[in-house]
């Protein structure tokens, strides 16, 4: 079921970018529409978000705790990072495999910093990764590869964006625009997602508007929205979406017009007992999710990374 379940997860987390970039309120206003209109005027910056989810396959459940993945950005001060904590039980692996990785404990922890000056990293399966790609050509850097690691400097990357950024392309979807009440319905119902009114209740200790999002999912695939994919890509997600319903909850706070949580919802049409389910908090940073350099680290060639990289992935293919 998990596996199944992955291409809808990643649509559902899609649709809910859509939205909660559209979400807000004013007070006394009942129109979901113009309740989410008015979101694009109150943004959040920095802003924290945090995603769970839990997977459910007949008597087998699994969940991640919001907390256990949580991003800071911070558009004016130009900064960002990510923590991920995941309990080892939820990947399903056997303790072997996760050894063989580098992880022993009962969580996989994976921390990124980007402090505006250079990008930062920790991770037990860096290490073990960084021993793969970079002992063969002796480019393997000395110290706790462990702890933190700086993957490169502000210009390292800005160079490695340029070298590999304009290459190929990857799919994309196209979020509508939310203009006003009335451009924002024909936008959504256009790519087949209905939003209406469920009421005003507590969320998190506030006041909030709370929305329900049904999903057409075969008319969102038709949308603009997917104009980028490929036909066969479309045609095997649609088959697939015929499958399972999908819906979703958003919670608008009404003192701060700020989108509070997105919550999706997937069910399977033949087996009810089948379900997935994400959440996604935003909010102000909490001091959780630190966006500091670490005051020391080691240096790894980036440069070096993506060549070997490279090599590996060019052997890989040609059976070399």
């Amino acid at each position: 079921m998990r596996h199944r379940l992955a291409p809808f997860i990643a649509l559902l987390i899609a649709l809910a970018a859509v939205v909660a970039a559209c979400g807000s309120s004013t007070s006394g206003d009942i129109d979901p529409y113009r309740i989410a209109s008015d979101a694009s005027k109150a943004a959040l910056d920095p802003v924290q978000v945090n995603v769970g989810f839990e997977v459910k396959d007949g008597a087998t459940t699994v969940t991640v705790d919001p907390s256990a993945f949580g991003f800071v950005v911070d558009h004016d001060a130009g900064t960002g990072a990510l923590h991920v904590s995941v309990p080892t039980a939820a990947l399903g692996m056997e303790a072997k495999d996760l050894a063989d990785l580098g992880i022993t404990g009962s969580t996989v922890d994976f921390d990124i910093v980007y402090d505006g000056n250079g990008l930062y990293a920790r991770s037990p399966i860096l290490a073990t990764v960084l021993t793969m790609v970079l002992q063969p050509s002796g480019d393997l850097p000395s110290g706790d590869l462990t702890g933190w690691l700086r993957l490169g400097t502000k210009a390292d990357l800005a160079g490695l964006l340029d070298q590999f950024g304009k290459s190929g392309s990857v799919p994309s979807f196209a979020a509508p625009s939310p203009g006003d009440a009335t451009a924002l319905k024909a936008a959504l119902t256009d790519a087949g997602i209905t939003l209406k009114l469920a009421g005003t209740e507590q969320h998190d200790g506030s006041d909030a508007y709370h929305l329900t999002v049904a999903v057409d999912g075969t008319k969102v695939l038709a949308s603009k929205m997917f104009d980028s994919v490929t036909r066969t890509q479309l045609d095997e997600m649609t088959t697939a979406l015929k499958e399972v319903t999908i819906s979703g909850d958003i919670w608008i706070d009404k003192a701060s017009n700020h989108v509070v949580e997105v919550d999706g919802h997937i069910v399977a049409v033949k087996d009810a007992t089948q379900t997935a389910n994400i959440t996604i908090k935003i909010g102000s940073p909490d001091g959780s999710v630190s966006t500091e350099a670490p005051g020391t680290f080691v240096d790894v060639p980036l440069k070096s990374i993506v060549t070997n990289l490279m090599t590996l992935i060019g052997q890989g293919l040609t059976g070399a």
